[in-house]
């Protein structure tokens, strides 16, 4: 009797012990990746800015900045990245998904190019709806039209999202008041249904917020956890914001671009993301000294930066409530929040502003072109599209408590990290497997690597070089060099250890050099899918001489 009763006093204790161990184990982290859209290098005040961003720097003073973390230069291109941890072309988006690129589309005639993602490529929201998460998205989705195409068809439980690249902030106005159907029309949808804004009180940043914060409320006391995206259309033009937040900016650039330009390189030097020696990318060639612009000119461009400014800074207040959101329902402990956006800064002008509205309102829809642009990228070359430094660097701020040790708080990585980490990372933290197999076909290995070692100050261990192509620009990094050229230029090759703002071409210095990172380029070329861009000549190593076809 006396043995039974130990063997079971002894099998009782085994599993109270056991159900300790079980309970004492760290939960599978929520994850909440917040994009935002055309934002710059520099445009945060933790990456030099002078627009207020408290809440964005709260989450880098209490977690890790990366200050070489690179996107794919354009949105279609990044997302597809985001979601399916490929490179673009892996999973079909190797261009942009809207009617203007069909021609190109049509032109490459290849599944690397098409007008969705790869329905065999799994998605984040697919792999881990599938390891047990709620998945929800909500803000621009850009990466098909029709509704089997939609975030809902891609995993998501649940989702309010932006189909199309761009919108009227307010929801109606220029590009977003046709039936449904018409040419211009931009549709959203709400889940499976199509959805139609209300034409009063409704504004993109707080529309979105709002769902993510439902859905983060709604959570709390939930055991499974979650995966939110939340992308942010902001500060994607139309230039568009309120009325009190833009007047809070009208004379932060009265100093004009040159000097706004070097007040940020000068912070960015203190905060050390970049390097005291760095260099200064140099003004655009077709911009003017700040002095010789004309004083309109001049009148107009500090407007748009009035206006763009408070765009992000009204993202910054969004981010604000969903923080506060996580807090209040006792889950941002276990909540990896990660921050970054999709390309640099957009040289772009739409211009389809209605009965001389005012800048920023309903009616108004316009950029701030290659002159905000440039401004947004310092300190870095060219702007989004391209794929030199200033049109795929990105901030990054990963907040973690539960994860990042408060010793490591504020702590930078300069590791070169690149978009398609993404999946891997989260594939990694929440235990999940990635399939083999999806709807019917096999699936393409990821990518990417796990970031979690840079969490606790570990090196990460790269073994591949990373590549870039969109639209004929092309890239290679491999450790500290970088092979990169615009479409019929020729490479260039940089040193970023040394050169972040690609100032000293080295091509002729070291052809030999220039050749391998050519010959790893064109490797990857022939694996991925990529194409020559059909409006571009391929670019050539600068010992060789290019024909008049361009062959």
């Amino acid at each position: 009797m006396t043995c039974k009763i130990s063997s079971l006093f002894l099998a009782s204790a085994f599993i109270a012990t056991s159900v300790a161990h079980v309970k004492a184990a760290p939960p599978r982290p929520n994850i909440l990746v917040i994009l935002a859209d055309d934002l710059g290098f520099s445009d945060v005040g933790c990456y030099g800015s002078e627009i207020s961003t408290p809440n964005i720097d709260s989450l880098a003073r209490s977690g890790v900045r990366y200050t070489r973390f690179y996107n794919c230069a354009r949105c279609c291109p990044s997302r597809a990245a985001l979601l399916t941890g490929l490179y673009p072309h892996q999973a079909g988006v190797g261009d942009m998904v809207d009617q203007y690129a069909a021609k190109f589309r049509g032109e490459l005639d290849s599944p690397a190019y098409s007008d969705h993602l790869n329905p065999h490529t799994p998605t984040i929201a697919e792999v881990l709806k599938g390891a047990g998460y709620q998945t929800a998205m909500t803000g621009k989705w850009h990466l098909g039209y029709r509704p089997e195409e939609w975030p809902v068809a891609r995993g998501f439980e649940h989702s309010f999202a932006q189909i199309e690249g761009a919108m009227n902030y307010y929801g109606y106005g220029p590009q977003h008041s046709l039936p449904r159907g018409e040419r211009g029309y931009l549709p959203m949808a709400m889940d499976d249904k199509p959805f139609t804004p209300p034409q009063k009180g409704f504004f993109t940043t707080g529309a979105y917020t709002d769902f993510a914060v439902r859905q983060i409320r709604q959570h709390r006391g939930n055991s499974q956890p979650f995966f939110l995206y939340l992308a942010y259309n902001a500060p994607h033009w139309p230039l568009q914001a309120h009325p009190e937040t833009i007047a809070k900016y009208r004379h932060t650039y009265d100093a004009g671009w040159d000097k706004v330009r070097e007040a940020r390189y000068e912070r960015l030097k203190s905060l050390g993301i970049i390097s005291p020696d760095e260099p200064l990318a140099p003004r655009p060639a077709r911009l003017p000294a700040w002095e010789n612009l004309d004083p309109q000119k001049q009148a107009t461009w500090k407007e748009w930066m009035a206006v763009y400014a408070a765009q992000v800074d009204e993202l910054d207040t969004a981010i604000g409530r969903v923080m506060t959101a996580l807090r209040e329902s006792g889950q941002e402990t276990n909540t990896i929040v990660l921050f970054f956006s999709d390309n640099g800064g957009a040289a772009e002008r739409p211009v389809k502003t209605i009965n001389n509205a005012p800048l920023g309102s309903q009616d108004s829809f316009e950029g701030y072109a290659l002159e905000g642009a440039h401004v947004s990228c310092t300190p870095l070359r060219r702007t989004k599209s391209f794929v030199h430094e200033g049109g795929i660097s990105s901030p990054l701020v990963i907040h973690w408590p539960g994860g990042i040790p408060a010793a490591r708080n504020g702590a930078m990585v300069n590791d070169p990290v690149h978009i398609i980490d993404m999946m891997a990372s989260f594939v990694d933290l929440a235990g999940a497997d990635f399939p083999k197999e999806l709807h019917g076909g096999k699936t393409t290995p990821l990518e990417g690597i796990s970031l979690a070692p840079s969490f606790t100050g570990q090196p990460l261990h790269r073994t591949a070089p990373l590549f870039w192509e969109h639209e004929g620009n092309h890239a290679v990094l491999d450790g500290q060099w970088k092979l990169v050229a615009e479409r019929n230029d020729p490479w260039e090759l940089y040193n970023l250890e040394t050169d972040r703002t690609e100032s000293h071409n080295l091509a002729e210095e070291q052809p030999e050099r220039a050749r391998q990172l050519f010959a790893e380029y064109e490797q990857w070329m022939l694996r991925t899918g990529v194409k020559p861009w059909p409006a571009a000549h391929p670019s050539v190593l600068p010992t060789e001489k290019k024909s008049a076809t361009g062959e």
